[in-house]
């Protein structure tokens, strides 16, 4: 009876949680669809289509809420996968993280020179070698950097990206020294959907809501545990552990070695 009884807890827990999800996603993405269905109101009902400046700067709106609806569902579909459990989600090739680190800056390189911020990479072991699987660490580290830089786009922002081997295995950091995360938020922000309260305009363009949480969950895959500190006005750190095992041996060969 105690086992029947465990099973039918978990089975609701699960369905509660699925449908939190559902209706999380379906309020994200109700909103950009019903900034683009506005501005399309205004193009089409009016005279405005006449008017080639305001009718251009509509549509760069309405492209921007175009590509954030393509990056919920990607999003989506990525914690989907991590969530699954199933055994075949990750694809473990060995890999170099400082060629990780270096596409992930790459990528964003248009946002940090617009910004006026910098990225910088602290190696204490510059070829470190890691057993994983490279696109969800591509979306760990991306994530970390895009989530500080957008969190503090008014200011001059310096990041770090760093990793060091100690006895515990190896310390992955993402640091910054932005505007910080309020102590009341810092339990929840690994939390699907969950956002550090902000006042945006329709013409700034959110996060998905769940960058963070596919970290979590793609750190916590590949074994690892990540925690965060932050000190409000001055800087935030993410920092994850990996244990031992995931770190390759010095000399082994790797995909990124005929990069």
């Amino acid at each position: 009876m105690r086992v029947l009884l465990r099973d039918i807890t978990t089975e609701y827990h699960t369905e509660q949680v699925r449908k939190d999800f559902v209706a999380n996603a379906s309020h994200e993405l109700r909103t950009p669809l019903a900034i683009i269905n506005g501005y399309l109101e205004n193009l089409t009902e009016g005279d405005l289509l006449k008017d080639q400046d305001t009718a251009l700067r509509f549509l760069k709106i309405m492209g921007k809420h175009g590509r954030r609806i393509a990056r919920i569902v990607e999003d989506m579909l990525i914690i989907s996968r991590l969530e699954s459990g199933e055994a075949n989600t990750l694809k473990i090739k060995p890999f170099r993280l400082k060629s990780c680190a270096l596409d992930v800056v790459e990528r964003l390189e248009s946002v940090i020179s617009t910004q006026g911020a910098s990225v910088n990479l602290q190696m204490e072991v510059p070829e470190v070698r890691l057993a994983g699987d490279r696109f969800y660490w591509t979306q760990i580290l991306f994530n970390l950097v895009e989530n500080a830089l957008k969190q503090n786009p008014q200011i001059p922002l310096a990041v770090t990206v760093g990793w060091r081997e100690e006895a515990s295995g190896l310390i992955i950091w993402v640091e910054d020294n932005g505007v910080g995360i309020p102590s009341s938020d810092l339990p929840f922000i690994f939390r699907r959907f969950y956002r550090v309260e902000k006042h945006h305009s329709q013409e700034e363009i959110k996060g998905t809501g769940l960058g963070l949480s596919i970290v979590r969950r793609a750190v916590e895959a590949h074994e690892g545990k990540i925690e965060v500190g932050s000190i409000p006005g001055e800087a935030t750190r993410f920092e994850i552990t990996l244990p031992p095992q995931m770190i390759l041996p010095e000399g082994s060969n790797t995909p990124d070695d005929s990069a």
